[in-house]
């Protein structure tokens, strides 16, 4: 007879599943003329509060933006508004291809990603019993009930891998996309970046460290144009400053003698 196709069938769950993803929302794009009033306007509001900071703070400057637009045309949007930063730090993990922030990434999706793995598998088990089924129907001739994978006492199971590792699994494309899509961006932003030369760019590797040592060596770079630097003079140095003293104390001695 012919089979009764329910909600629960397999099919209409795919299809109903599309539907509810075309219908979604997409996700709303700021311009960036409208990505720099904003931040005019927080900077502005900053300002009036800066001083305040503690004893002698300057009145302007003091602020972080955080995962601004990887874009040339929010960069130039901050530029025209005269609100370039001194310091642009990137953070990126090129160790090990990447395996750091793969790692992080799946941890906090975690839950998501195994939820598909587990669909993934379980639809591939199932796939795999109808094929053989068909197969042996087709030998012998005989109808078989299909049960599923777990009907049988059969497990299926989410793929291990090493404490500092990731799976390596289709699951992850869609994150492994996302950062190849950042470095292209940053690669572009960066070389926009540069041709300012009032601004430094500070890029930092996440591996193996903690937020607190990134922070420390951002802190030191952003430091660095304000600390003093001795000069450590040479034997050369020092006879050219003793030429140098004894011509000016000639010229103080001329000018003497003309007076």
């Amino acid at each position: 007879g012919t089979s009764e196709i329910t909600a629960d069938h397999r099919e209409v769950q795919a299809i109903v599943e599309e539907t509810i993803k075309s219908a979604s929302v997409p996700e709303v794009t700021l311009s960036p003329e409208i990505y720099a009033e904003v931040l005019e306007r927080a900077i502005a509001e900053l300002m009036k509060k800066n001083k305040d900071r503690f004893p002698g703070a300057p009145g302007k400057g003091g602020w972080v933006v955080d995962n601004y637009p990887l874009s040339v045309d929010h960069w130039s949007a901050l530029s025209e508004k005269g609100l370039t930063p001194d310091t642009v730090v990137c953070l990126k993990n090129t160790e090990k291809d990447g395996v750091c922030i793969l790692r992080r990434a799946y941890l906090a999706n975690r839950d998501e990603i195994n939820s598909k793995i587990l669909k993934r598998l379980t639809d591939e088990a199932l796939k795999k019993k109808e094929e053989e089924a068909e197969r042996k129907l087709q030998e012998i001739l005989t109808s078989e009930t299909l049960e599923t994978a777990e009907e049988k006492g059969e497990k299926i199971m989410l793929p291990e891998f090493a404490e500092d590792d990731f799976p390596d699994i289709p699951e992850m494309e869609v994150i492994k996309r996302k950062i190849d899509l950042f470095m292209h961006d940053w690669e572009t932003v960066e070389s926009e970046i540069k041709q300012s030369s009032l601004v430094q760019v500070v890029v930092l590797e996440i591996a193996e460290q903690t937020p607190e040592s990134l922070l420390n060596q951002t802190v030191l770079v952003m430091e660095k144009p304000f600390q003093y630097h001795g000069w450590e003079l040479s034997a050369e140095d020092i006879d050219e400053e003793a030429e140098d003293l004894d011509a000016d104390t000639d010229d103080e001695e001329e000018v003497e003698e003309e007076n």
